[in-house]
């Protein structure tokens, strides 16, 4: 188990490096509902929220946006989850969302993800379809 959470921990430090290298500095810091009421977050191409039905961390792969004419931007991820509320579900999930900047340094997002959960006490996968909505702020 030690040697799993310091793979994930260099994975994702070794990520991080890679997108701030290439890309700006930009971190968000919000709130909204994805694994229940929580904080939302995102560094350059790293999305994160904790809630207080469980974690999830995304890794987006492509972000753009439509036209100068359609205000929204578009992304699209990978990322895992862990919901610890009713049942412990852990699996991968492929968030696929919008974010709409609505004032200097605020954006509203919403997006769906196609998830694959394992439950242990059980045994069985499941394949679900979860939403987010949330506002977040950038510094």
């Amino acid at each position: 188990m030690k040697k799993l959470i310091m793979s994930f921990i260099c994975t994702l430090s070794l990520l991080t490096a890679a997108t701030s290298a290439n890309a700006a500095n930009e971190t968000k810091v919000g709130f909204g509902f994805d694994q229940g009421f929580g904080i939302a977050g995102q560094f350059n191409n790293l999305n994160g929220f904790v809630g207080n039905d469980g974690i999830s961390g995304d890794y987006l792969l492509k972000q753009g946006i439509f036209t100068q004419k359609i205000p929204f931007n578009y992304y699209l991820g990978g990322g895992a989850f862990y919901k610890w509320h009713k049942d412990d579900v852990f699996g991968l999930r492929a968030p696929l969302g919008l974010t709409l900047p609505f004032a200097p340094q605020f954006d509203v997002f919403a997006q769906i993800s196609p998830n694959i959960g394992y439950k242990e006490e059980k045994e069985e996968l499941r394949f679900a379809l979860s939403a987010a909505i949330g506002v977040r702020y950038a510094f």
